[in-house]
């Protein structure tokens, strides 16, 4: 099967929906199928973080502000507008990899954002009309459309496992961007609180390899996600993969993800839920090594090859009956 992934972002923006893209298309290929990828030369913020096409094993990939697209499917991260930008054949997926159309508009989510969710609104009774099947990977919003599939997003479940011991020092982890949108400032507060009293803060903010994030998860002994906008989870996911617990903001798209998640909904209550673990780490060992567990044998329904499976499904039905 001929299958074109189309993006308003640019893949060198790295955020969640960049790393989907590719890991989806190497997964695709691996599986026997042809795939091409088109971008926007866009950002949300900052510098390009990776050159695409290092990580891509040779899948074509072109950025610009016009393309024509043609395949057996094409697959677009759904984005208001954006068949102005890509002139596709039929059939076609609109991919929702975004929870800002749920959102109230808000200065500090960002100005592509707002854009998209102010588009989204005006045209969102026409805009879907377009695509032969609608992918949502989160349950957690309703969407008007007569084939709409739930297929959440993936993690290698080879790749985050346990690698590495628990540090001898309770250690809390943040392994989100530094933005108002994934809580960072919530998450300073916190570690202003907690850093006086034997504790270990560790922070990646995208500054620890791919490759070394289960060695960071693993030797954490919980990881604050306290996110205010949250397509899907994802640092949830990979977390409770190398069995570390998460404490997390209680959004509609963590609830959904249906796995043992700890919440909490301000800086108190975030340092209590610490501290509460770190004296069941201390004063009961083998309840924390049994939650520990739990969360990856839960978080195992994300595995991505399962995942994929159902991903490959759908690409099969909707090039059949579209």
């Amino acid at each position: 099967m001929h299958i074109s992934i189309c993006t308003s972002l640019s893949l060198s923006y790295m955020g969640g929906g960049e790393k989907w893209v590719i890991q989806t298309a190497k997964e695709l290929v691996h599986r026997g199928h042809t795939v091409e990828i088109y971008a926007l030369p866009i950002l949300l913020e900052g510098k390009r973080k990776v050159d695409p096409k290092e990580l891509l094993d040779d899948i074509p990939y072109t950025e610009g502000y016009k393309h024509k697209v043609k395949a057996d499917i094409v697959y677009m991260l759904y984005n208001p507008l954006n068949w102005m930008n890509f002139n596709t054949s039929k059939p076609r997926i609109a991919g929702v990899h975004s929870e800002a159309y749920w959102q109230k508009i808000n200065p500090k989510y960002g100005f592509y954002p707002n854009l998209a969710n102010i588009m989204n609104k005006l045209t969102f009774n026409t805009e879907f009309k377009r695509f032969d099947a609608i992918h949502m990977v989160t349950k957690a919003y309703k969407i008007n459309h007569p084939n709409v599939y739930h297929i959440p997003n993936f993690v290698d479940s080879n790749m985050f496992k346990p690698t590495k011991r628990k540090d001898n020092v309770f250690t809390v982890a943040y392994s989100s961007r530094m933005v108002w949108q994934k809580g960072w400032d919530i998450f300073e507060k916190v570690k202003e609180l907690i850093e006086v009293n034997d504790f270990n803060v560790k922070i990646t903010a995208g500054k620890v390899p791919e490759e070394q994030m289960p060695d960071f998860l693993s030797e954490s002994h919980v990881t604050l996600v306290p996110s205010r906008v949250d397509t899907f989870g994802l640092s949830i996911c990979e977390s409770e993969l190398c069995k570390t617990p998460v404490i997390t903001s209680p959004l509609n798209t963590h609830i959904h993800l249906e796995l043992p998640l700890l919440y909490a909904t301000n800086v108190r209550e975030y340092v209590k839920q610490v501290y509460n673990l770190k004296r069941i780490w201390e004063e009961e060992p083998q309840k924390y090594n049994d939650y520990s567990n739990y969360c990856r044998t839960s978080a195992m329904r994300y595995d991505k090859k399962n995942v994929c499976d159902r991903l490959e499904q759908m690409f099969k039905e909707v090039s059949i009956s579209g």
